[in-house]
């Protein structure tokens, strides 16, 4: 071609016959996806992608999967803008995404990495969802999002390791891939399978005893042991040891949940007071008159808890339907809970109508069970999630730690306000107390900053970058409150205003370390997203 445009300028043709013969030419280059728009056009809808799709529905113990050929994957994003327009997606919402593997300067590696749901054996977000919006189809094994049903509680979020789940603001839903099931229905290729021009995408059926159950199905992805997830990467050349995600050293916030962080608070702090309650009527400290105004305050702010929690849902009219996954999720079982304390709190009425303090002290008593119960739930529902800044005793220290300290200065602050001498001890606990608790989290965030092998080294660094200030808030008012109290018992101060000052010095504290709580938790995804 250069040859033809040389000789036409030297034998003095025009500037335009020479961009017409450029023209010419180009139309005749045999480009992947000129050969796949042939390819595409030569053979009708059911012939075209019937090498990329089963042509039969799955047998007993097998189920549809998606196959990734890595040799094949350019990174172009056909599959990612097929998915958006076929399916009709909002314009900031994606179904499929797409990553990267690196390599190191000593051993060099690029990989693209296309990824969408793995419509998991055991899938999570099916598992803790709990209005039961998700479905895995017997036949195919499909997991689908049933969007009538959800609530936009966003758990399902949290519980898969892969950031499949994408919540929609616009409807107040979560959404998801569903592999095209109506068009696989039909015999058509999903979008993503029709769409790439080296058909690095298709769909096979596996056999659902064959899908692993530890590894991962590629290079910084979580370990399969928990979800066991169907998609296959293969590739002639598997990456380096070596490897890793292109984006792993980032050090992003997570998502903030604000009305999580009062609800957990406020919530815990309500168990602890009908606690301090049941332990001061059981001791007989306490009249029938100040136990109903303790665990009055203590119901009250339980309840605050509760109704703040459903501005974080994108359907609250549809959270009565909470409990429906209680068999296996623990977000129905905390809600259940927590939905009992307004029948604790009615035994509590009638007993104190009654002027029966027997009764009384069983009814408070058994609130207080079912309030402690429910914070264990909340224990359970981020626990369950697997990720490593929410382990077990990391959670479990700072939910009960919570409840106890902040138990303890609500029921000082009332006490105090009613002239009982317990009103002192209760502070006293609560000061020393709050000392040993923040005396655990420092140790522990430094140990975690400084020790690469924590497995919540990277939350740690997360705080360290992009939270500092709110850790030296939450000293501020650990100094605050350890200072100012002694200070204003000195000068003679009332003691009505000084608990209730170190009651609300003590709640921010706990208030700001519960938001990020959330924003540090660094959540896995599939590698490069």
């Amino acid at each position: 071609m250069i040859r033809d445009l040389e000789r036409s300028i030297s034998g003095g043709g025009s500037a335009i016959g020479i961009i017409d013969a450029a023209l010419r030419e180009q139309q005749t280059l045999r480009t992947p996806v000129a050969l796949f728009a042939d390819e595409y056009d030569s053979k009708s809808v059911r012939e075209r992608f019937t090498h990329l799709i089963p042509l039969s529905k799955p047998n007993p113990g097998e189920q549809y999967a998606f196959e990734v050929n890595l040799d094949a994957c350019t990174g172009c994003k056909a599959c990612v803008a097929a998915c958006h327009s076929l399916n009709g997606l909002d314009d900031d919402e994606s179904w499929r995404d797409m990553g990267l593997l690196v390599g190191t300067r000593k051993q060099p590696y690029l990989q693209t990495v296309t990824t969408a749901c793995h419509h998991c054996a055991e899938p999570a977000c099916a598992d803790g969802c709990p209005v039961l919006a998700y479905d895995k189809d017997a036949v195919t094994g499909i997991v689908r999002h049933l969007d009538d049903q959800c609530i936009g509680c966003s758990y399902c979020i949290l519980k898969c390791p892969y950031e499949v789940p994408k919540f929609n603001l616009k409807r107040g839903i979560v959404r998801k891939c569903d592999m095209c099931q109506g068009r696989l229905a039909e015999g058509e290729a999903p979008a993503c399978v029709q769409s790439c021009p080296n058909e690095a995408i298709k769909i096979k059926v596996v056999r659902l005893d064959a899908v692993p159950d530890r590894g991962s199905i590629i290079t910084g992805a979580f370990d399969s042991s928990y979800t066991r997830p169907t998609t296959t990467y293969a590739s002639s050349q598997p990456p380096p040891a070596a490897a890793r995600p292109a984006d792993a050293g980032r050090l992003d916030l997570d998502h903030g949940h604000d009305p999580l962080a009062w609800m957990l608070v406020l919530t815990q702090m309500s168990a602890g007071a009908f606690i301090g309650c049941s332990i001061a009527m059981w001791m007989n400290l306490i009249t029938l008159q100040q136990a109903a105004i303790s665990s009055a305050a203590a119901l009250v702010v339980g309840l605050a808890g509760v109704a703040l929690s459903t501005l974080h849902l994108g359907q609250p009219l549809k959270a009565w339907r909470a409990f429906l996954g209680w068999r296996k999720s623990w977000l129905s079982r905390e809600i259940m809970a927590f939905g009992a304390l307004p029948l604790g709190g009615q035994a509590i009425f009638a007993t104190w109508w009654l002027g029966n303090f027997d009764w009384m002290r069983l009814a408070v008593t058994g609130t207080a069970a079912t309030a402690v119960v429910a914070v264990c739930c909340s224990v359970m529902v981020y626990v369950d999630t697997r990720r490593p800044f929410w382990s077990l005793p990391n959670v479990a220290a700072k939910f009960l730690g919570t409840m106890l300290l902040l138990g303890a200065g609500l029921c000082a602050a009332v006490w105090s306000w009613s002239g009982m001498a317990m009103a002192s001890t209760a502070l006293a606990f609560t000061l020393v107390f709050r000392w040993s608790l923040s005396c655990w989290e420092i140790s522990g965030y430094r140990h975690a900053l400084l020790d690469e092998t924590c497995p919540w080294h990277k939350s740690a660094r997360v705080l360290h970058k992009h939270l500092s200030r709110q850790i030296e808030m939450r000293a501020l008012l650990l100094i605050a409150t350890g200072l100012l109290i002694p200070v204003l018992i000195a000068a003679g101060a009332s003691q009505r205003w000084m608990f209730a000052l170190s009651l609300l010095l003590t709640f921010g504290s706990q208030l700001v370390e519960r938001f990020y709580f959330f924003t540090a938790a660094a959540g896995s995804k599939m590698p490069g997203n």
